[in-house]
């Protein structure tokens, strides 16, 4: 197979040509050609472990009569494809869009419209979540995907052929997949709840990256004092800025894991680095004036609003840590019962912000997850509050007291 030419067709399985676009003017016309579509499946092929802002390389799309290789190396101006995206008269097609969807976001600051992620619908149709394309492929059409070339190198030219098979096949049974977990939706009246969990990828919101997440990921930030914390947020910030400026990953800057044993060394002085053996000589060597200044530098009004804003660690609790496991196998139970994915629902990273009760997005108790869950188990959820075991005979009764 030899997709090199804009002009060169391939006629693959389930009646698609397959075009390769390498030309900007034969990838507007194919663009305009889709104006009027009432939908579209697209997928990305790029490089992101080399570069601080990832290389889009290739792009798929699949409409009713073609799918389109785009060669995005060769064709720079994407605003016709960009245009579709955000056309609510067509309907978006992927599967885990979202990867995709904060790319383009990245790179072109382009928000979609009328959205529909397979693996999304997947998990609210029995699927773990998130389930993989080739398992969903396989389950639903009968067909095995070759995934060998799930790692190939996008930035070759000529493309690998196999990889461009791979490709194809990525946005092929795209269609067919969305007839297919569409059916099953609305046999299960859960329409609504995929429209609404997609939704929060039409809003510019969900890809504004906060600035201090790495910060938070962690309690080390916990265990410093005013300064270490004000040097700590600098030191992220700095390496996010050096990492942008000279595209390349963060960690070509400073490896993460190094973070805090910085932050630890600062405060006692260039002979701390000298003792330190984790940290590598030419690192601190190359960055330690630098971080002597933003260590001495006094506090902005920004950052002494921040920490005063930093919510207080969650004190040992055991009776509440107990409570809210115990809940979170209620929801569990829950979704096994309506056969949605608990991770869908409610992901483990966001339970534990509840848990803790700090930085929890109330959203996550709203719309087609109350129902779901039901008043009395978004109530419990709410307050979580003590709860007590009584039983009687072989009847093991719950209650909440509220504190």
């Amino acid at each position: 197979m030899r997709l090199q030419s804009a002009n060169f067709y391939y006629i693959c399985p389930m009646n698609y040509q397959v075009r390769y676009l390498e030309d900007q003017t034969e990838f507007d016309l194919a663009m305009q050609a889709l104006q009027n579509a009432p939908w579209i499946g697209f997928d990305t092929e790029f490089v992101g472990e080399k570069t601080y802002v990832p290389v889009l390389c290739l792009l798929q799309i699949v409409s009713e009569q073609e799918i389109l290789l785009v060669d995005v190396l060769r064709i720079k101006n994407l605003d016709a494809f960009l245009e579709l995206l955000k056309r609510p008269e067509i309907l978006k097609i992927t599967h885990a869009g979202d990867n995709d969807y904060r790319l383009l976001y990245q790179l072109y600051g382009v928000v979609p419209v009328h959205t529909f992620d397979t693996q999304i619908a997947a998990g609210f149709v029995g699927y773990n979540y998130p389930a993989g394309f080739a398992r969903i492929v396989e389950r639903e059409l009968s067909v095995t995907l070759a995934k060998s070339h799930t790692v190939a190198d996008w930035e070759a030219r000529p493309i690998d052929p196999k990889a461009l098979e791979y490709a194809i096949e990525d946005v092929k049974y795209l269609p067919a997949l969305h007839h297919r977990l569409t059916g099953k939706l609305k046999r299960r009246h859960r329409e609504s709840w995929t429209q609404e969990e997609n939704r929060k990828w039409e809003t510019e919101a969900f890809y504004v990256a906060d600035p201090y997440r790495e910060v938070l990921a962690g309690d080390f930030v916990y265990q410093l004092d005013f300064r270490d914390k004000i040097f700590l947020l600098r030191l992220y910030a700095w390496r996010r800025e050096k990492a942008a400026a000279a595209n390349v990953p963060k960690d070509a800057i400073l490896q993460g894991k190094h973070i805090n044993t910085v932050v630890k060394s600062m405060r006692h002085g260039l002979q701390a680095f000298r003792n330190n053996r984790t940290l590598p000589e030419n690192v601190w060597k190359k960055h330690q004036s630098d971080w002597e200044k933003m260590y001495k530098a006094p506090a902005t009004e920004s950052e002494r609003a921040w920490l005063q804003a930093l919510p207080a660690p969650a004190p040992d609790d055991p009776e509440k840590e107990w409570t809210m496991e115990m809940l979170y196998h209620f929801i569990k139970k829950q979704c096994l019962e309506h056969e949605i994915s608990a991770a869908l629902l409610f992901p483990r990273g966001d339970f534990n912000k509840l848990k803790s009760g700090n930085d929890f997005d109330e959203s996550l108790l709203q719309g087609w997850r109350a129902e779901l869950l039901g008043a009395n188990l978004v109530d419990w959820l709410q307050k979580a509050a003590e709860m007590q075991i009584k039983w009687e005979g072989d009847a093991c009764i719950l209650t909440m007291r509220e504190v």
